[in-house]
């Protein structure tokens, strides 16, 4: 990796660039921008200790603001394989990197479940290109993964095809890692019209959003062929993950692939300009954080709390989708009830333009990316 300094004023990467490089501030301060209309938004600034750019390299889409020094800056430089070697030594790191796919993921599901018009598939190449690239990375991790599967003691599982692995809307009470065969991942859209996700195969994983994210399928997996997989639980699947860097690496590898499959779904409804598509298209967790969205994440859960009595509907029906038992009806009317909650008070950037499909899931998975437990603990108990 190479240190390179960047005087004030000047230019790291502009909006739209490839992102081809991951950078760790040194010292100094970045400044991330991003053109919305005929106007420039300051999406966040980057101080030493944090990385910038990373989610727009991990998943190969281009950069989605402009990086500029505020002050004089050193910063070094890492290519995608230095920054995962980076990734499989730091446990924090490796624990940001796995929730910022996860949440940019989930914002790219939550936005395809209510966009119109049909669903596309990609041409040909594109999809001969992305099996390409992601079977060459995975070889080489393949020996090390299998090796930690056989001796985890992990109970295995026969499928027919056709058969049902896991339900969207059910709780997420496991992970499975795919020993041999195909699986379909597919979800609905808000019309109920199912969508096909990807493709899981021999040496995948399936099932670890949910698990990583403590929120129930986001979608529906079914065996293509027989399938036979190990099953692990949440806390099992932890494990491996502290004790397997092939693992992780697998892992991020599976969420990239998601992310740039529903990037490419989505790409035809573009550009709405609110939160879902400035969380699909977040380049850093730093800038995440700085979204101006911390300061409004704590005050939706003062509001929350100072409106207790409101709202126990909304976050009973929460708990209840939680353990899989809420309906779609009780869902829809919580979410109408959360964005009410947030145009009383006022929060304009969790809502971004009105009736953007903001939904608790999601509210409390970017609570907790900010550090903000939207719904608070006493609540909580109240409802169990």
């Amino acid at each position: 990796m190479a240190v390179i300094e960047l005087a004030s004023g000047r230019t790291l990467f502009r909006e739209g660039d490839a992102s081809r490089h991951i950078y760790r501030v040194v010292s100094g301060e970045i400044e991330v921008s991003r053109r919305i209309g005929d106007r420039v938004a300051v999406l966040g600034h980057v101080r030493p200790g944090h990385f910038v750019g990373e989610m727009g390299a991990l998943v190969s889409a281009p950069r989605n603001g402009t990086a500029r020094a505020v002050s004089d800056a050193a910063l070094r430089r890492y290519s995608r394989r230095e920054f995962l070697a980076e990734v499989v030594r730091d446990p924090e790191l490796s624990a940001q990197v796995l929730n910022g796919l996860s949440l940019r993921t989930r914002a790219q599901v939550e936005f395809l479940r209510g966009a119109p018009g049909a669903w596309r598939p990609a041409s040909l190449f594109r999809r001969i290109i992305e099996k390409l690239r992601f079977f060459l990375k995975r070889v080489p991790r393949q020996g090390a993964l299998r090796a930690a599967m056989g001796s985890s003691g992990f109970g295995r599982f026969d499928f027919e095809p056709g058969s049902t692995l896991f339900e969207e809307g059910a709780p997420s009470d496991g992970v499975f890692w795919i020993e041999s065969g195909r699986v379909l991942v597919r979800t609905r859209d808000s019309s109920g019209a199912e969508r096909p996700a990807g493709h899981v195969g021999a040496g995948e994983f399936v099932g670890e959003m949910g698990v990583l994210e403590s929120l129930p399928r986001a979608a529906t997996a079914v065996a293509l062929t027989r399938v036979v997989a190990c099953k692990m639980s949440p806390e099992d699947f932890t494990t491996l993950l502290k004790r397997s860097p092939a693992a992780v690496l697998m892992v991020i590898d599976a969420l990239c692939e998601r992310a740039r499959w529903t990037r490419a779904l989505s790409a035809a409804w573009d550009g709405s300009g609110n939160l879902l598509d400035a969380l699909r298209s977040v380049d850093s967790m730093a800038q995440l954080a700085q979204y101006r969205l911390a300061d409004e994440a704590w005050r939706a859960r003062a509001y929350v709390t100072a409106q207790w009595d409101r709202g126990k509907i909304m976050s009973a029906t929460y708990q209840r989708y939680l353990r899989g038992t809420a309906t779609a009806e009780e869902m829809e009317h919580a979410n109408t009830v959360l964005r009410d909650y947030l145009k009383i008070a006022g929060l304009g950037t969790l809502l971004i333009l009105p009736g953007a499909p903001i939904t608790i899931p999601l509210a409390v998975k970017l609570g907790k990316a900010l550090g903000v437990n939207i719904l608070p603990s006493d609540a909580d108990a109240e409802m169990t």
